[in-house]
């Protein structure tokens, strides 16, 4: 078993690591970035975070928000403990719920049109892209093996109420790919933004972007420079 370390994110919020459990990226502190600023008066809100892994998300956002209240779906039970540890350590057991789940099982989970916004990091590469590791958990958290964006969509459909919104990060060459499952499981991009993730290159190797549920169509495009 590996050590537990302990990983100061901010001044108030600490996230607990170990190796062989999969960890945060920037993309996952960008999206926390993009919802706060997105969310009007996120305070007193229900979210749920899908695809959790360690909860770095909603830890970022409980932290900034004392209101806000969270739940957590993630499969890999090594992930959702270590999860679970972090919410205890910031204090967050009475605001953050972690649930050891499928995304394809939230209606086991939450009653429909339960939760205010949805946010995820879904797994960015398809099950037959890419260089597989020795780790089944970690190929999971990358590649679409337990779950795909189409899976994502339909749990953020029966979760959200109706006019509610999924903020995603997602890689900017499977754009096609999200924008068919927002389509295919009535939602509409509101709000998109291309990230320039190296300073030599003019490429934006991500996105976020909000997807409103039972929506009319209407889409912003903009790109953030680092």
């Amino acid at each position: 078993m590996y050590e537990i370390k302990a990983e100061k994110v901010t001044d108030t919020l600490t996230v607990l690591q170990q190796k062989g459990v999969f960890s945060y990226g920037t993309d996952a502190v960008m999206l926390a970035d993009y919802v706060a600023k997105s969310v009007k008066f996120i305070n007193g809100k229900k979210t749920c975070d899908l695809c959790s892994g360690t909860g770095i998300i909603p830890l970022i956002l409980c932290d900034k928000n004392p209101q806000l209240r969270a739940s957590c779906v993630e499969i890999s039970e090594k992930a959702a403990d270590l999860c679970k540890k972090s919410v205890k350590l910031n204090g967050f057991e009475d605001r953050m719920t972690v649930f050891c789940a499928d995304v394809k099982d939230v209606k086991t989970l939450f009653r429909e049109e339960e939760f205010d916004f949805i946010t995820c990091n879904p797994p960015y590469m398809t099950a037959d892209c890419g260089k597989m590791c020795e780790d089944e958990d970690i190929n999971a958290a990358r590649h679409e093996i337990s779950c795909d964006i189409n899976d994502v969509f339909r749990a953020a459909f029966y979760l959200l109420k109706t006019g509610g919104c999924i903020y995603l990060v997602y890689r900017s060459d499977r754009l096609s790919a999200l924008m068919s499952a927002a389509k295919n499981n009535k939602f509409e991009i509101k709000d998109i933004v291309f990230h320039k993730t190296k300073k030599t290159s003019d490429e934006c190797g991500i996105f976020t972007c909000k997807a409103m549920k039972n929506a009319s169509e209407g889409m912003k495009v903009s790109v953030h420079a680092l």
